[in-house]
């Protein structure tokens, strides 16, 4: 089950340069992989999204750089400071087995001992691992860490997750 067309690849931090550059801190332990966008989307910290082209990529002193078609000044490019580079699926890298992105947990439901207990509706990083934001049938939210102590590997397939300590929900 893909539950996002797009996906999270990177941060996008302050201008580099007189060039409209943008700093890109990836989501993903590889950087190489942010060359080769060509066309994104940038979800502004205000909520709103601007379509981008890749101009230009190069990495510099381990930093990668990218300059956006059309945001070639300082100026131009601050507005797409603070955002996150948002990428089509099939333009992400490609997963070895038994991986998976993040956003796949978005919309799985959760069951505990075959009923069903929440929804996954969001995520964040937690300090040892990521945390998903498990809505409950009763409305409330509980965060649960995913690790195997707690919930099974996903079936993506089925859409579904088992929390193995249904104790984490009350």
């Amino acid at each position: 089950m893909m539950n996002a067309e797009l996906l999270a690849a990177a941060t996008v931090g302050r201008t580099h340069g007189l060039d409209g550059y943008l700093r890109l801190y990836s989501l993903s332990d590889d950087i190489d992989h942010l060359g080769k966008i060509k066309n994104a989307v940038v979800r502004l910290r205000d909520g709103g999204e601007r379509s981008v082209e890749a101009e230009s990529f190069r990495i510099v002193s381990g930093d990668a750089l990218i300059r956006f078609r059309g945001y070639d000044t300082p100026e131009k490019a601050k507005v797409l400071s603070g955002g996150v580079l948002m990428i089509k699926r099939s333009d992400a890298p490609e997963l070895d087995e038994g991986e998976f992105y993040v956003a796949d947990f978005y919309g799985l439901d959760v069951f505990s001992n075959g009923v069903k207990a929440g929804t996954v509706e969001g995520t964040s990083d937690g300090a040892q691992a990521i945390m998903l934001h498990i809505r409950r049938l009763d409305g409330g939210v509980s965060l649960v860490p995913y690790l195997p102590v707690f919930l099974s590997h996903p079936d993506f397939e089925h859409g579904t997750i088992e929390l193995l300590m249904p104790e984490l929900l009350s």
